[in-house]
């Protein structure tokens, strides 16, 4: 009796799963990287804007707060601060960070700070009479 065997040649098994390891990992990197070129980095852009305008704030400028608040830098006072003219005569002392945007002559907001009317300082008086219930019930 002679003994016969068959072979039968498998595949490397070992070469296979290196490649569904990094094909599984692929969409994950590329999650990641679209994340990273749609969020992360435009906003590293825009905190590098800032940090320049407020390094670069100057007496007269004209800003605008976080709070809405429109007005003019009369001084810088420290790194972190600075006086902010609000009304003609009045100051209030602000962080540089509360600034949100600069304002230039030609926009429609720096116009109104620079051409600000004046009213009239004569209140009309009007006098206002309670509805009595008799004129209610007459109707």
């Amino acid at each position: 009796m002679t003994n016969t065997q068959t072979t039968t040649s498998v595949p490397n098994q070992q070469g296979a799963p290196n490649h569904s390891v990094i094909g599984s990992f692929a969409p994950l990197l590329l999650i990641v990287l679209a994340a990273y070129f749609l969020m992360i980095r435009p906003q590293q852009k825009r905190e590098a804007k800032k940090k320049e305008m407020l390094s670069g704030l100057r007496n007269g400028d004209k800003a605008v707060t976080v709070s809405g608040i429109i007005g003019t830098v009369h001084k810088v006072i420290s790194e972190d601060e600075v006086s902010f003219e609000v009304a003609e005569g009045v100051r209030i002392r602000i962080l540089k960070s509360a600034i949100v945007n600069l304002l230039d002559k030609s926009s429609p907001l720096g116009k109104n700070l620079v051409e600000e009317k004046t009213v009239d300082n004569k209140a009309e008086k009007k006098t206002v009479k309670p509805k009595s219930k008799e004129k209610k019930e007459s109707k």
